[in-house]
């Protein structure tokens, strides 16, 4: 049986290097047209089709990079960090050492912090539309070719997705038992991000409202980049998941509030970031405290407890969730910062936000697998009404 064609098959039968063949695939730009030809020509040749991604993905990246359906001013959300494949493991409980156990189910689903928040932000819909950039790294490997296709599906811009040649997709095994609890066993990536600084000034010369998000993972770009005057864009945020040790103390957390306008944080990481153990009401009182003379909001998520938005010199506002029972916690928190920033770019409302990202994150953890379950505008709205009549 002949074997299936590689992206190293095209790329000797173009005469190209495998780097060129992905950016052409990928639908980038930054390719000559006599290059461009001769890819296209070795692909119907070779008939190459990694997961059904080549004859689709040019138009599909045409349309994500264009905003389809997207007025030119449209707010835009950039999110720098994670992609990955997860393989989500359902499970009574916890396998203890030496075991071997039936799963009752194995899902895969394209996840990652960054990810998952873009994908969220970009699904919504409705009155919140936005434009969403993703800066990732993937590999050229049959699962990055999958994954990408998710992410063009989902109507991610991927322009600064990076394909590394001869590397591989980042993976991810959570093991979710009965009830939601899950153990996650991720990867290291290794982000490469030449084109991030250039990328962003690309961006900030675009209309509309600009928001530059970070996972805990990627905070030293703060530092790295210095945003100030016109560099800065419009809105800068963090997740405080994934932050480094250093990072995580009172010290660190004021630097945060001096460079960022949003920080989301569970209650674990604050308790470890404040150094506090206390309970939720007075752990929301001590960050008010924190946060007084500053210009940074923090969102503090409390699971089935909702959300507390905290805002300088200003109340904290707590905000219910839709109590559901949990099948699949994981990445709630994402999808709570995706709904939350679209609904934020397109209104300027934080506790209108705060509300939607409660109800979107309630959503979620309904089935295995972070994105599932599409999250839209329609099924937040319909939550928000169960709620209001319940009050």
């Amino acid at each position: 049986m002949k074997s299936r064609a590689t992206i190293k098959d095209v790329a000797r039968l173009a005469q190209v290097s495998i780097g060129t063949v992905s950016r052409v695939v990928n639908g980038n730009a930054a390719v000559t047209e006599q290059n461009r030809i001769a890819v296209f020509d070795a692909v119907k040749r070779l008939g190459y089709r990694p997961n059904s991604v080549a004859r689709s993905l040019v138009g599909q990246t045409e349309r994500a990079r264009n905003g389809a359906a997207l007025l030119p001013d449209a707010p835009r959300l950039t999110t720098i960090g994670y992609v990955s494949t997860d393989h989500s493991i359902l499970t009574e409980e916890m396998p203890p050492a030496g075991s071997r156990v039936s799963a009752k189910l194995i899902h895969r689903s394209v996840g990652g912090p960054a990810a998952n928040v873009a994908i969220a932000a970009s699904r919504l819909g409705g009155d919140f539309p936005v434009a969403v950039d993703l800066i990732s790294s993937l590999g050229d490997d049959p699962e990055s070719d999958w994954a990408l296709s998710q992410l063009l599906e989902f109507g991610l811009n991927v322009d600064a997705v990076e394909r590394v040649a001869g590397g591989r997709l980042s993976r991810s095994v959570i093991i979710v038992e009965t009830g939601g609890r899950r153990t996650i066993l991720n990867e290291p990536l290794s982000l490469p991000a030449p084109r991030i600084r250039d990328y962003l000034a690309e961006a900030a010369e675009k209309a509309g409202r600009r928001c530059l998000h970070l996972e805990g993972f990627r905070v030293g770009l703060l530092d790295e980049f210095h945003f100030t005057g016109t560099t800065r864009p419009d809105l800068v945020t963090i997740d405080t998941t994934g932050l480094p040790a250093h990072w995580r103390t009172p010290a660190a957390f004021d630097e945060l509030c001096r460079s960022c306008d949003f920080i989301f944080m569970s209650r674990p990481a604050a308790r470890q970031i404040m150094n506090l153990d206390i309970e939720d009401d007075e752990l929301v009182a001590a960050l008010a405290r924190r946060i007084e003379d500053t210009d940074a909001s923090v969102v503090l998520t409390m699971g089935a407890g909702g959300s507390a938005l905290i805002q300088p010199r200003s109340a904290p506002v707590i905000v219910p969730a839709l109590v559901l029972d949990p099948v699949d916690v994981t990445g709630a928190g994402d999808v709570f910062v995706g709904v939350f920033l679209a609904v934020y770019l397109n209104t300027g409302d934080a506790v209108l936000a705060a509300r939607w990202a409660a109800v979107g994150a309630s959503y979620s953890i309904g089935a295995v697998g972070v994105n599932t379950i599409e999250i839209t505008a329609k099924l937040i709205a319909g939550g928000l009404t169960e709620i209001a009549e319940r009050a």
